[in-house]
């Protein structure tokens, strides 16, 4: 029992000594933990953006923005297309590969969602036009892509659709494929609910089961018969218009006054040649007014052969300082080994705004007037309204020719068609 009691004291010793070495580890825990904390704290104050930061920051990616949009506008006029990534503009189109980096991204380090970044180039953008398929997004037909997808948007709402997204911004960024640059909510479909229905822009519902596309109805527009006699040297166009002679289609709501009524529906001769008139087919562009037309009308049906081609056509939108660009091109598919050839619609040698101008200079002898007229807009500015012809000779004259596109070079000027006639 002495023994015991002896032991006592030095089991009290030890007891003190480890309660001793668990506070000062404690302690030495809470000062690491309150460093750490204290560092936070000192990166979160750090990273704390200023209105005026995030104002620098803004202007410093639509910057950027606009310099993407001249190198995939650049990359189309060689390649009749967008590209698939960006990676595809680097160096040749965007020699600046800084310009794919937000300066939100430089400070924090973020990066876009990894399934949509490009495969080969680091970038902080959303490229809404890459081949990508929608997968479950777009049950019926999950092997659509979202290039295909925005396509079809385009289709119902215009140019508004973005091509390119920076979602490291409060409102979002948006650059819309006429390259302006506007803000919007994560879901920019939403602020069109006044004119669509955003759903139906979903993949769901624009790529249903069986293929059809769900879109806004329009009215139906109706035009003047073809006439039983019509040569099929002159193309029929009917399923093709997409505006009336009669009605101002560049206009909005109930706006009237700026059409083609004066010019003559049916079978018209016009500088010596037959041209079977009842309709327009507008294409799209940059200008506002023009967002609601296609950019293209594929495989007009020929199926013939052919010395030449005559067009009777007009622009859009125009202004005399367009002269020398090329604003949309005619591509002839021939029945021979996939052969296609492509005509040019150059502003200025082609056509020009069916409006007249003044400050216009005198054409190139390319550029012919097939009709002029007039209507109340043109009265009220002393002016007229034109269409012109342009006449092709076919190189190939023994090829059949099988189909035409027309197409918009998705510059300012829009072209509009009227007529072909063979010859």
């Amino acid at each position: 029992m002495n023994d015991r009691l002896a032991e006592a004291p030095e089991r009290q010793d030890r007891v003190r000594t480890a309660m001793v070495r668990r506070w000062c580890i404690a302690v030495g825990a809470a000062a690491i933990l309150s460093a750490s904390v204290s560092q936070a704290v000192a990166r979160a104050e750090a990273r704390q953006v200023t209105p005026e930061l995030a104002a620098q920051e803004k202007e410093g990616c639509i910057q950027n923005l606009k310099a993407i949009y001249a190198a995939i506008e650049a990359y189309r006029k060689d390649h009749k297309d967008v590209p698939n990534w960006f990676s595809d503009l680097v160096p040749d189109y965007l020699p600046d590969v800084n310009a794919l980096t937000c300066p939100v991204c430089r400070r924090t380090g973020q990066t876009d969602i990894a399934q949509l970044s490009d495969p080969r180039i680091a970038s902080s953008y959303l490229y809404e036009f890459c081949p990508l398929p929608l997968g479950n997004t777009a049950p019926a037909n999950p092997k659509a892509t979202r290039r295909e997808w925005k396509r079809r948007q385009m289709g119902v709402v215009g140019s508004i659709v973005p091509l390119v997204r920076c979602r490291h911004h409060q409102p979002i960024l948006n650059l819309a494929f006429d390259g302006h640059v506007y803000e919007s909510p994560l879901s920019w479909e939403g602020m069109l609910t006044n004119m669509v229905d955003p759903e139906s822009l979903t993949p769901a519902r624009m790529f249903p089961a069986g293929g059809a596309v769900a879109t806004v109805p329009e009215p139906q527009k109706t035009f003047p018969a073809r006439d039983s006699k019509t040569s099929a040297k002159m193309l029929d166009l009917t399923s093709f218009y997409n505006a009336k002679l009669t009605e101002t289609w560049h206009g909005t709501g109930n706006s009237t006054g700026n059409d083609l009524a004066a010019l003559p529906a049916g079978l018209q001769k016009l500088d010596g040649v037959e041209y079977d008139v009842r309709g327009i087919i507008q294409l799209g562009s940059k200008a506002v007014n023009a967002n609601r037309f296609p950019g293209n009308v594929a495989g007009i049906k020929v199926n013939q052969k052919c010395r030449k081609l005559h067009f009777l056509h007009s622009g859009a939108f125009g202004h005399p300082t367009d002269e020398g660009k090329q604003i949309g091109s005619y591509v002839l598919h021939f029945a021979a080994a996939q052969m296609r050839m492509e005509i040019p619609i150059v502003y200025g040698k082609d056509v020009r705004d069916w409006h007249y101008w003044s400050e216009e200079q005198e054409g190139p002898p390319t550029l012919k007037v097939a009709w002029k007229g007039e209507n109340l807009t043109s009265k009220t500015a002393g002016s007229y309204v034109r269409l012109f012809e342009t006449t092709w000779t076919n190189l190939v004259p023994e090829v059949e020719l099988e189909s035409i596109d027309f197409v918009s070079s998705m510059s300012q000027p829009a072209p509009f068609l009227i007529a072909i006639t063979l010859e």
